[in-house]
């Protein structure tokens, strides 16, 4: 959770000026359709500089708490979701294989998302941000030998690590690696 925070700080010094409003969970659909029209540009068509600005404000003065794992949406938030509030999608088919792919995972107190694996310990679920450090400390690190990418996913489970992209996302890093 520090890790979200520590980069929002270092995030929020590029901007020239920024606000900060705090939005009731049951006044955010706008932030949430603003949030799922974010994921579902590619970085490369997002031009520097863009700002976009809701069209109703919902600004309330006084001290706000920020949610860290609300700031952006990942692969993690459907499972949060269910788990924490029951929330399912409205499509029959997506609510089913969200219910049995959930069981699969569990929430600690403090909002952390494990995936249970099949022969060994919890794992962490990982978001975008973290998965490029861990497979580079993997496969590269102290303990790496620039392994292909069946051992690298194997690496990453054993070491306590999950996401739902693993499998893509260590083939496409294998394949960039200089050695």
């Amino acid at each position: 959770m520090q890790r979200y925070l520590d980069k929002l700080q270092v995030t929020l010094h590029r901007f020239k000026e920024w606000t900060l409003d705090h939005i009731p969970r049951e006044q955010n659909s706008e932030a949430d359709a603003l949030a799922n029209l974010g994921s579902s540009v590619e970085e490369d068509d997002i031009v520097p500089g863009t700002v976009i600005q809701l069209s109703k404000s919902m600004v309330e003065k006084g001290h706000v708490e920020i949610n860290s794992t609300s700031l952006m949406w990942d692969w993690r938030n459907k499972y949060i979701d269910y788990l924490k509030h029951g929330k399912l999608p409205d499509d029959p088919k997506e609510s089913r294989t969200l219910r049995a792919k959930a069981a699969r995972f569990s929430l600690d107190e403090n909002g952390t998302l494990y995936r249970r694996t099949f022969d060994g310990p919890l794992a962490v679920c990982l978001g975008l941000g973290d998965t490029d450090y861990v497979l580079r400390e993997i496969h590269e690190g102290t303990y790496g030998n620039h392994s292909g990418a069946d051992s690298l996913v194997r690496k990453v489970i054993v070491s306590g690590y999950y996401w739902d992209s693993m499998e893509k996302d260590t083939k496409d890093f294998v394949r960039k690696c200089d050695k």
